[in-house]
């Protein structure tokens, strides 16, 4: 079986990143996720992406809420709000000690990569969930007013200032993480997570990005985009709000020098012609994973496909 890089964001990425560990060795499986939305809160490092695919592969992750943990409990978080404290990002009981224990292991001196890898062992976890890199890089939403740090826009503000332009910072001390040899893998698929603040982050690297326009041909590229709207998140208002059309079009302009090949969802097959002439093979299959059949689905026919090439 061929080696799998999944460059993933949080919950669409999560979600096929199941589906993918439900459906091969986990040998032949590495996950690369986007740490530009980590930040400190509370003096704890919050890195919420990393949390979600770990909660996800794990059945932790609070499904009906899309973040978080199942089964979860908010004394704390209560109160604090009694207390007078910062309540707009929501911390639950259980959420807050893999933050407690993130925070202590990287105090201890641990790199990021261990300190996740540290926390996947208490989830039962294989140690293929790695940060993008090990230094901070941190993501800023540029608006008509000011810059907005991206938990203030994605959480506090609920994304509702109109997007003009993105701001990545720490890019300038940054290295794609030195624990994954690009070389080694066979294919490279980059999970339906936001093209803009999900994958992105990872895009500025320089390491991966010259990999991938060198080896296009071995990255796939998932649409985040069905049927003209966002499978999950703020992708659609992101693309409005930039001047683009919501479209699978969009999606393959965007990574048009990183990949050759992408999956768009069957509502979208009318959109083929157009990426053809972007320089890709289409093909499609259902993209909705609204349960675990669906999810293992999809990561099944991506998988059939490039086995058989």
């Amino acid at each position: 079986m061929k080696n799998y890089l999944l460059l993933c964001g949080g919950v669409g990425g999560a979600k096929l990143a199941l589906g993918f560990k439900n459906s091969i060795d986990p040998k032949h499986l590495t996950i690369a996720v986007n740490t530009g939305d980590d930040f400190t809160h509370l003096d704890f490092k919050i890195c919420p992406d990393l949390d979600t695919v770990m909660y996800t592969l794990a059945g932790e992750s609070d499904v009906s809420k899309g973040w978080g943990r199942r089964d979860e409990s908010w004394n704390m978080l209560s109160a604090l709000d009694d207390m007078g404290g910062e309540t707009w990002f929501q911390l639950g009981d259980k959420d807050l000690a893999t933050h407690i224990q993130r925070t202590q292991l990287l105090r201890s001196g641990l790199s990021l990569t261990q300190a996740t890898h540290n926390l996947c062992e208490s989830f039962n976890l294989q140690k293929n969930i790695f940060p993008m890199c090990n230094q901070p890089v941190e993501t800023y939403i540029q608006t008509k007013n000011r810059l907005l740090s991206f938990q203030e826009y994605f959480v506090k503000l609920k994304c509702e200032p109109p997007v003009t332009d993105f701001v990545f910072k720490g890019l300038d001390k940054a290295e794609f993480n030195k624990d994954l040899d690009l070389s080694t893998y066979d294919e490279i698929i980059i999970c339906p997570s936001n093209p803009y603040v999900s994958i992105n982050p990872m895009l500025q690297l320089g390491a991966l990005s010259k990999h991938l326009q060198d080896f296009s041909q071995k990255v796939t590229v998932i649409s985040p985009i069905v049927n003209s709207k966002s499978l999950k998140g703020p992708t659609a208002k992101m693309m409005l709000e930039l001047g683009h059309q919501i479209s699978v079009v969009t999606i393959g302009k965007f990574y048009q020098n990183y990949s050759q090949r992408i999956f768009i969802d069957t509502s979208d097959l009318k959109e083929s012609s157009k990426l053809n002439e972007l320089g890709y093979e289409v093909n499609n299959a259902n993209l909705i994973m609204n349960n675990t059949k669906s999810k293992n689905a999809l990561a099944h026919e991506i998988i059939q496909l490039l086995e058989s090439r």
